[in-house]
């Protein structure tokens, strides 16, 4: 089952508290379940046919809105955000906003082609030798998913 949250702009009146609420959402992720935070308001233009015949024919663009994704995978929970067009992903991000997810700790994917074009990070980050995630690791998945969409996309600012 997938639970959707969908920002509307300038995100929640509590951050505290949505980010509270996502902790809650995320510990209790049964098997094979996800929650899906998409942020339609923060949506930039996606190049999804370039230009041909010498401009003739021009390149075409869709509106494309970041997402981050928390799903369970056995006892770990994994964060999933959109990929950077940089590497081949489907969301323009400027340089300083790659940097700055690379700070909170977003991993690129690595040079396989076959596997998605998206940040990840697992949580816990190392083997587990306990059910499905303590409440710290829920915390630290919803803090990085709130600091992402909030200070580096900006849904804040929206």
């Amino acid at each position: 089952m997938t639970y959707a949250v969908q920002l509307l702009p300038g995100g929640p009146a509590d951050w505290s508290a949505w980010q509270a609420d996502l902790t809650v959402r995320i510990r209790r992720l049964g098997k094979d379940e996800d929650v899906v935070i998409d942020v339609p308001g923060l949506a930039r233009p996606h190049l999804t046919r370039k230009a041909r015949l010498f401009g003739l024919i021009p390149a075409q663009y869709t509106d494309t809105s970041p997402w981050v994704r928390v799903r369970r995978d056995e006892d770990h929970a994994v964060a999933e955000l959109v990929g950077s067009e940089s590497f081949g992903g489907d969301f323009l991000l400027s340089a300083d906003e790659e940097r700055r997810l690379d700070e909170l700790g977003w991993r690129r994917p690595g040079s396989d082609l076959i596997v998605d074009r998206i940040w990840t990070r697992w949580f816990p980050d190392d083997v587990t030798h306990a059910a499905y995630l303590p409440k710290a690791e829920a915390g630290a998945a919803a803090d990085l998913v709130t600091r992402t969409v909030r200070d580096v996309l900006g849904a804040a600012k929206s």
